[in-house]
């Protein structure tokens, strides 16, 4: 059997190796080479020459943690996160210019995004063949008022809607690459013209949410704590984009280091068993 056991004359603790089925044995301190008795059952009085011990189980070698050495690749990729996070928080202020001007570029590449609609009136009863100008294109909703195409530039289009007996309708959609949500558009009966602009406020609050993910992924790297957080912190904060997707490419760049370097963080696991 493999115990813990503390000297009385110096409380020096040490791990003591006594054989199965032993009630009492003698030891030596190595700290001061004090002798000594122990019990392998609990003992009462503290001052008595026969001391108690604590075993652990079957005999192991000590285990110290398997924390490597600290390098600096957890500090890089907390930096990178970091402006990740100002990049972000500078895109949710500026919004529509940096969507804008992002997409645009995007636009120049030759990349097109997509739109899908179903157009319904106010009783969410669809509409046939509603007439829709997008950049000075006409096209037309299908018999049950659905709408679909693939070929739009990037950025916040203006969309308009018009039906005889309806109110002609002006969105500014925000069309993206790779995702193409379906959308509702609502009209309503009468005589005029109605805008709805893009709400530029919804998209500033989810830009400033993924930076703070950011944020608290660089602050794990920093302290070498929760990986999950700081992988996390590396993947949500790629959708904060900034300007011209610096802070996508920061946050990826900054996940890969966290991924070599992931032998360095504690996990909340420390000290040593016996």
């Amino acid at each position: 059997m493999k115990g813990r056991t503390t000297c009385p004359q110096c409380n020096q603790e040490f791990v003591v190796d006594v054989p199965d089925n032993t009630e009492t044995h003698s030891v030596t301190c190595p700290h001061c080479a004090h002798e000594f008795t122990i019990k392998t059952k609990d003992c009462k009085n503290k001052n008595s020459e026969e001391c108690s011990w604590e075993e652990h189980g079957e005999p192991r070698k000590t285990i110290l943690s398997a924390i490597k050495p600290r390098t600096g690749k957890p500090t890089i990729a907390a930096i990178l996160l970091v402006a990740v996070f100002v990049i972000g928080t500078f895109t949710a202020f500026f919004a529509e210019p940096f969507v804008e001007s992002s997409l645009g570029a995007l636009s120049d590449l030759g990349a097109k995004g997509s739109l899908e609609f179903t157009i319904l009136n106010t009783t969410n009863a669809s509409l046939s063949f509603v007439n829709i100008t997008i950049n000075g294109v006409q096209q037309k909703t299908n018999e049950v008022g659905f709408f679909s195409s693939s070929n739009v530039s990037l950025g916040i289009q203006t969309v308009e809607f018009s039906y005889r007996g309806y109110k002609t309708l002006e969105c500014e959609i925000l069309v993206t690459p790779l995702l193409s949500p379906s959308r509702d558009i609502h009209m309503q009966e009468g005589v005029g013209k109605e805008t709805r602009k893009f709400n530029g406020i919804g998209c500033a609050t989810i830009f400033m949410i993924f930076s703070v993910f950011a944020l608290l992924g660089a602050v794990s790297i920093y302290q070498r704590k929760n990986f999950d957080i700081a992988v996390a912190g590396s993947l949500i904060g790629a959708l904060s984009f900034g300007f011209f997707f610096i802070g996508s490419i920061l946050s990826i760049i900054a996940f890969f280091i966290i991924m070599r370097c992931r032998e360095e963080f504690h996990n909340g696991k420390k000290g040593r068993t016996f």
